[in-house]
């Protein structure tokens, strides 16, 4: 899934980029949206989906986690992975609090395959 920009937040994104869409989360509490992304610092981060607009909807691979708090759709990889369960934190905590190698690998793989997908310029990412 690709999404440009439509109004920059700081310097991590920029008005009229396109990005690749890792994650699509919906919280339940005030039913805000956001896309997780690979932003201009190659951090796979979450922003409001109301800054940006969908150029392709394309998601191959994809895994969905409800519970009474979000709806999360994902790479599967990401949704399976075992570090959901045995991580307090979770997959992303695993990948952002303890630099779990295994996390990092999994999310370089995936933005790759999505990228490949999307015919899209794999972007940098920071490890």
């Amino acid at each position: 899934m690709l999404v440009k920009c439509k109004k920059a937040f700081r310097h991590q994104t920029t008005k009229n980029n396109t990005y690749l869409v890792i994650e699509v989360i919906i919280r339940f509490s005030d039913n805000s949206k956001f896309y997780r992304i690979i932003d201009n610092q190659g951090y796979p981060a979450l922003y409001k989906a109301e800054n940006f607009e969908i150029v392709s909807n394309e998601y191959n691979n994809c895994a969905v986690l409800l519970n009474d708090r979000r709806f999360v759709l994902s790479h599967k990889d990401i949704i399976n992975s075992s570090l959901n369960n045995k991580n307090i934190n979770g997959f992303w905590g695993g990948c952002f609090i303890e630099d779990d190698v295994e996390a990092i690998k999994i999310v370089n793989n995936v933005v790759k395959e999505l990228s490949l997908q999307e015919h899209f310029e794999v972007p940098e990412r920071i490890d």
